[in-house]
């Protein structure tokens, strides 16, 4: 849900940490950013992203409240592939039988990246939302040289205007 809701990369979302979850004036986001559990693709794919109120309605931050209860270093201690510490490829093999469950053969260009097209070609679509909006939320590099060397990031409140015209898809 994570993913259909934000746009974040498998890596970015399996990879949580409870403190993560940060506020940012008054609006509950995801931090991703590089830290001990995971890295993060590029510099571009550091941002804050403001939670959808489907997941908090469903009950998101009372799962990670009790994830900082417990002590947990991850968010979703079990995505964490115990040879190698890494994350990511348990979500996506997951997804995938997920996916061939629910679709079956029809399915089968369908991954956990196909939640970041789906935010994207639902968002580009809003009126409200512009390019560079879009791409603070998913995490997508400037389209110049002024925007990637000199531009802010989008602020959360105006974010979260354009993750909430996300449809509640669950």
């Amino acid at each position: 849900m994570l993913g259909a809701f934000t746009g974040a990369r498998r890596e970015e979302v399996a990879g949580l940490a409870p403190a993560d979850i940060v506020e940012v004036d008054g609006i509950s986001c995801l931090n991703i950013e590089d830290s001990e559990l995971r890295r993060i693709k590029n510099i571009s794919s550091k941002r804050v992203v403001p939670i959808h109120s489907r997941l908090i309605e469903l009950g998101f931050l009372d799962f990670v409240e009790d994830a900082r209860a417990k002590g947990q270093a991850d968010l979703f201690p079990d995505l964490r592939e115990p040879a190698t510490g890494k994350h990511g490829r348990k979500l996506g093999r997951r997804m995938r039988q997920i996916v061939d469950k629910t679709f079956g053969v029809e399915g089968v260009g369908l991954s956990f990246h196909s939640l970041r097209h789906y935010v994207q070609g639902t968002l580009e679509h809003v009126p409200e939302v512009t390019d560079k909006m879009l791409r603070d939320i998913v995490g997508h590099e400037g389209k110049d040289t002024h925007e990637r060397t000199y531009s802010k990031p989008t602020p959360p409140a105006v974010m979260q205007v354009a993750i909430e015209r996300l449809p509640a898809v669950i």
